[in-house]
């Protein structure tokens, strides 16, 4: 299961960058970018509920074939008409959508499937395993392969490699002999979706925790995937390379954080350093205001994106250390749907932020926003975790 998510995860990594480029290729315009990922975002906030139900319904296994099938078609498809240059915007968008529906499914399987594989007592290794490949494969080398790629060859050919991770995925996946699936319980989709939300709702630390996410994915995340192309390429002046190089920025800080965390395991005040890191990724996110060149963008960049990754291990692990199995795909697809609702907007806020105001104004306000939803820690009970409504 590892292997195969390394080789898919290297392909998300050029598709990053591939994405990008196209999509500032067919429109200019930042807002064209942004209706591009937020395609993609949507689908998977939307569908996420649905998702955890089906996880808990079926084995998670076949969720993941399916997905990885489904999004290599759908690249496949795109990496055809960019080819045959008739790729427009829309058809980037479409994509996406598939992207995302796939996302939703895939997510939380991915997650729920760990724990039947794993002991309890090797799960923080296990995610920081896990974390330590994602960085180096989507964040590090995948966006580096993805400037190199589309310098060279074009666009065409990186979302044709993605397109082939996805197949090599599903073929070791297909190798793994785990055959587990939920037993039945007699309820309604709309009863199982229930259980997540109400055990959600019944630990103030999780609802608050996930409740400053969101706002600080609204203000913070969102405009930061559509920003950061934009400055790179529109006001910095740098090459598709450099872009590559700048994202990879963020993978190697990401493998450094997640080596920490399987060095250090979990801290006590697992809460209040979670929080830490992410207001620390904010206000470093708020300083690319200021960058005269990508250079000392990749810097900060990778400052707060080790920050993220840190406390997302630290978060990761108490999930599945506390969730009962059978309600792990729920209670992770929950949780996605709370944090990612507004994301998509915040996509569609950071395009807008960049035509009006500027990039470089608009990552001041976004990251300073951000790092401000650390306050939620002043709320009663958000640093206890006991079962607390």
């Amino acid at each position: 299961m590892w292997s195969g998510n390394l080789i898919s995860r290297l392909g998300d990594g050029v598709f990053t960058v591939a994405i990008a480029l196209e999509a500032l290729q067919v429109d200019r315009q930042a807002t064209g970018l942004a209706y591009v990922l937020a395609a993609r975002a949507i689908p998977g906030v939307v569908l996420s509920l649905l998702g955890g139900v089906v996880v808990d319904r079926w084995p998670r296994r076949t969720a993941l074939l399916a997905a990885d099938l489904t999004q290599a078609a759908a690249v496949a498809a795109v990496a055809a008409l960019i080819a045959m240059h008739s790729v427009a915007l829309w058809q980037l968008v479409v994509m996406a959508v598939v992207f995302g529906t796939a996302d939703a499914f895939s997510g939380p399987a991915f997650m729920a499937l760990i724990p039947e594989l794993l002991p309890a007592e090797q799960l923080t290794q296990a995610n920081a395993l896990n974390s330590t490949s994602n960085e180096l494969t989507v964040n590090l080398i995948g966006p580096t392969v993805g400037g190199v790629a589309v310098a060279i060859v074009g666009t065409a050919a990186a979302f044709g490699f993605d397109a082939a991770s996805f197949l090599v995925s599903a073929a070791a996946l297909a190798a793994v002999h785990h055959r587990s699936r939920p037993a039945a319980s007699g309820k309604s989709v709309m009863a199982e979706a229930w259980e997540g939300i109400h055990y959600i709702v019944s630990r103030r630390w999780l609802f608050v925790l996930l409740l400053g996410a969101a706002v600080a994915n609204l203000v913070g995340m969102g405009p930061y995937f559509v920003l950061l192309p934009v400055l790179v390429r529109h006001v910095l002046h740098a090459s598709p390379l450099v872009l590559g190089l700048v994202y990879a920025s963020a993978g190697a800080a990401g493998v450094l954080a997640s080596l920490a965390v399987a060095r250090l395991g979990s801290p006590q005040r697992l809460v209040e350093v979670m929080w830490a890191a992410y207001a620390t990724s904010g206000l470093l996110v708020a300083g690319l205001a200021f960058v005269p060149n990508a250079w000392l963008a990749a810097l900060l960049v990778a400052g707060s994106a080790g920050a993220v990754v840190y406390g997302d291990v630290l978060y990761f692990t108490k999930l599945q250390t506390s969730v009962p199995v059978h309600l792990m795909g729920r209670v992770s697809s929950v949780s996605y749907v709370m944090v990612g609702t507004l994301t998509p907007v915040g996509m569609v806020i950071g395009g807008l932020a960049a035509t009006v105001i500027g990039a470089r104004a608009a990552f001041l306000a976004s990251g300073l926003l951000a790092a401000a939803c650390g306050l939620v820690l002043l709320i009663p009970g958000a640093r206890t975790m006991d079962a607390q409504p």
